[in-house]
């Protein structure tokens, strides 16, 4: 009886071993593949180098000029004023800044528009997820319960998924450009906003002070706004962020990306090959 149920129990495992794997060849089939891709910077002809302290400060001062003046142009310098909360009009423009886009960069021509509002938004919260990208029907799905300056450049960077740019890099890279090209000051400055919280991030790690210095040259409305990002993700802490990162880590790690969820932050090397090839 008990070497029965033995049996039992390996077969109900191998079962359960092969539905995985048949799940894990769709996902590959259907999206997975695109981790394999060429790399964005080579495709766009960026030269991303390593780099040192002091052109880490650049990047970063140069990304606070930007959120400073943006903020201003949206009459918002002490974080007073809300952006528009209607998901559907935000869905509108993304879809229209990227129209505006292929321009300048044809292959981000976005063919087949779907961006949802994730159904999951307050429990995502608790995993520290923003947004995500359903590789088994290649929907774009924002958090809108998310603050909402930063669902912008959230949703810019879903699309940039559904169009085939799986690296976290690439599609933070891709969301900047798009937002940060559109008339729209929201965009410009959800875009820069998080590429300065990147840029400050890695600069802190080797410089604490000047990482300090550049933030208090913040006007009053950027750091209102991290302000309010903190503490939004402050009420939702808890084992359970702890454990979806570093499940998240690895699933990163097992597609190729070495850096795992520290990938984001590898944008901050692709803007400097950006604007070394485009300012003088």
């Amino acid at each position: 009886m008990i070497r029965g149920r033995w049996m039992e129990a390996g077969a109900l495992f191998l079962k359960g071993v092969a539905a995985l794997l048949s799940v894990y060849l769709v996902f590959l089939l259907l999206w997975g593949y695109n981790y394999r891709r060429h790399s964005l910077a080579a495709d766009m002809g960026l030269d991303v180098k390593s780099y040192n302290t002091g052109q880490l400060y650049k990047l970063a001062d140069t990304l606070l000029l930007q959120v400073n003046t943006q903020k201003a142009a949206l009459g918002d310098t002490l974080g007073l004023v809300a952006p528009d909360p209607d998901s559907a009009m935000l869905f509108s423009r993304v879809e229209f800044a990227y129209k505006q886009a292929t321009t300048q960069w044809p292959s981000l021509r976005y063919r087949s528009p779907c961006i949802k509002s994730s159904l999951y938004g307050k429990w995502l919260n608790y995993m520290g997820v923003t947004g995500y990208l359903n590789p088994f029907t290649n929907e774009a799905q924002v958090n809108t319960t998310t603050p909402q300056f930063m669902q912008p450049f959230t949703t810019c960077h879903e699309v940039a998924h559904q169009l085939g740019y799986a690296p976290e890099e690439s599609a933070n890279f891709v969301g900047y450009l798009v937002a940060d090209n559109t008339g729209d000051p929201r965009f410009r400055y959800a875009a820069n906003f998080e590429m300065f919280l990147y840029s400050t991030s890695q600069l802190s790690r080797r410089d604490t002070a000047l990482a300090k210095e550049i933030w208090s040259r913040a006007v009053p409305g950027v750091k209102a706004d991290y302000k309010a990002m903190v503490n939004f993700y402050k009420a939702y802490r808890g084992p359970l962020d702890d454990y979806s990162g570093m499940i998240y880590d690895q699933y990163l790690k097992a597609n190729k990306q070495e850096k795992g969820i520290y990938s984001y932050s590898e944008v901050v090397g692709w803007l400097m090959a950006y604007f070394r090839l485009n300012q003088p």
